[in-house]
């Protein structure tokens, strides 16, 4: 084989891999693109509640801010953002907290009852059963927030562990305004 035929060869190689790259990332980046505009407003999520009922988006508060938290029970970031929570709940007055995790309702009923959170009325424990969070949010860590507005509207998001009074601020100020 001569030389001329491998460097064909190899080159016409190199293009087709730098053409499937270039799709795959096109792809990726326009996907990306969709879930950020999708969230921008409550999505149309749906989870299952702890007696594995289906719990959706419809079921929401209407007019009330909602903090969605993404957590696994066995994170130790995700137990100190849930301690600091249980230690400002009485400033989340009004506001409907949705706690999210792959957690099976047996471990999220002994987490919420180890951090004192089983009984408030605005908070909502679902499970995503089926690994579909990043359906609708995108690729989260846990810990993660998502803080929606009275009008359900995106006001901020946050991936990794985060302040309680930054979330408390970013709700009152959606309040007032």
């Amino acid at each position: 084989m001569s030389k001329k035929l491998i460097g064909f060869i190899i080159l016409s190689a190199a293009l087709v891999l730098a053409v499937v790259l270039i799709i795959g990332i096109t792809s990726i980046d326009k996907r990306n693109r969709q879930l950020i505009a999708g969230r921008q407003s409550i999505p149309e999520f749906h989870f299952y509640n702890q007696d594995l009922g289906l719990y959706n988006y419809n079921q929401l508060a209407a007019n009330s801010p909602v903090c969605i938290f993404y957590y696994d029970a066995d994170c130790e970031f995700c137990q100190d953002e849930i301690k600091h929570l249980q230690q400002n709940i009485t400033a989340f007055k009004g506001v409907q907290i949705l706690m999210v995790s792959v957690n099976k309702p047996e471990r999220t009923r002994r987490f919420a009852k180890e951090y004192g959170l089983c009984g408030y009325k605005d908070i909502v424990w679902v499970f995503d059963k089926n690994f579909d969070f990043y359906k609708w949010f995108g690729h989260a860590v846990t810990p993660s927030v998502f803080i929606y507005g009275s009008k359900h509207d995106l006001i901020k998001e946050y991936k990794g562990e985060v302040k309680m009074e930054a979330v408390l601020r970013n709700i009152h100020n959606d309040k007032r305004g």
